[in-house]
C-alpha cells in the first residue's frame, strides 16, 4: 500500500474540519436556554462528543495503537464501534430529540452533502495507491448518491412541502448506502475475513488523520439518517 499524499491529507482534513463545526454549531443551537453568564448547558455533550470522534482515535492511531488487524478482533474494529453505539445513543438521547425538533428537516437532509467531496477524495485515494478499487464509486461504493440527493432534495424542502414519504424513502436509501460502504470497507481490511484482496488492503481507519473517517465522518452521517428518522415521526405525531 502506498502512503497518502500530503495535499491528500489536506483535503481529508477539510472535510473533517467543517464536519465538526456543523456538529457544534448545531449542539448549541438546540441545547437548552442557558441562564445570563452561566456556562452553556450542551458544552458537555459537545466535549464527550468531539473527545469519543477525534481526540481519543486521534491519541490512538497517532500512537500506532490501532495498526494490528490480525487476530480478530482489530483495536480500531472495536474502536469504531463503541463510537457507534455512542451514536446511536445520542440520536435516541433527550439531545437527539432536540437535534430532531430544533433543527430545520431541510438541514437535517442537506448537511449530508459533505459525502460529495469525501467520496471524491476516496477516489483520489484509490489513484493513488492507497486503497482499493472496491471502496470508490468505480467499484461497490455508490455513497456519492446519498450526497448529492441531498443537496437536491434539501432545495426542495425548503421551498416547499415534500411528501413525508419521499423524504423517507431517500433517508432509508441513504442509510442503506452508508451501511454498503462500510460493509466494503471492512471486507476490505487485512483481517481472516478479507473478501476483497485485489489491489491494496484498506488500513485507513488505523491511520492519522483518516481514523476519523469511520469515528467522525461515517458517525455524521448515520446520526444525520437517524435523526431523520426522528424528526419524519415528530410529524406525524
Amino acid at each position: 500500500m502506498n502512503e497518502p499524499s500530503t495535499l491528500s491529507d489536506i483535503l481529508f482534513i477539510a472535510i473533517v474540519v467543517p464536519v465538526a463545526a456543523f456538529y457544534v454549531a448545531a449542539m448549541l443551537k438546540t441545547s437548552p436556554a442557558d441562564a445570563p453568564g452561566s456556562r452553556p448547558k450542551g458544552l458537555g455533550l459537545i466535549v464527550r462528543v468531539l473527545v469519543f470522534s477525534l481526540v481519543v482515535p486521534g491519541v490512538l492511531a497517532g500512537a500506532g495503537r490501532l495498526e494490528r488487524y490480525d487476530p480478530v478482533p482489530p483495536p480500531v474494529m472495536l474502536l469504531v464501534l463503541f463510537v457507534t453505539l455512542c451514536t446511536v445513543g445520542l440520536a435516541l438521547s433527550d439531545a437527539g430529540k432536540r437535534l430532531a425538533s430544533g433543527l430545520p428537516l431541510a438541514v437535517l437532509v442537506g448537511y449530508q452533502v459533505f459525502r460529495v467531496p469525501l467520496e471524491w477524495l476516496l477516489h483520489r485515494l484509490y489513484l493513488e495507491g492507497v486503497i482499493p478499487v472496491e471502496m470508490t464509486y468505480e467499484g461497490r461504493n455508490f455513497d456519492i448518491v446519498s450526497g448529492l440527493s441531498s443537496a437536491v432534495l434539501a432545495i426542495f424542502l425548503a421551498r416547499s412541502r415534500v411528501p413525508i414519504a419521499v423524504v423517507a424513502v431517500w433517508n432509508t436509501l441513504g442509510l442503506a448506502l452508508l451501511i454498503n460502504i462500510v460493509v466494503v470497507a471492512v471486507l476490505s481490511t487485512p483481517t481472516p475475513f478479507q473478501v476483497f484482496t485485489e489491489g491494496p488492503s484498506n488500513v485507513l481507519p488505523s491511520m492519522l488523520p483518516y481514523v476519523w473517517l469511520p469515528t467522525l465522518l461515517v458517525q455524521a452521517a448515520l446520526l444525520g439518517h437517524l435523526l431523520v428518522y426522528r424528526a419524519l415521526w415528530h410529524m406525524r405525531e
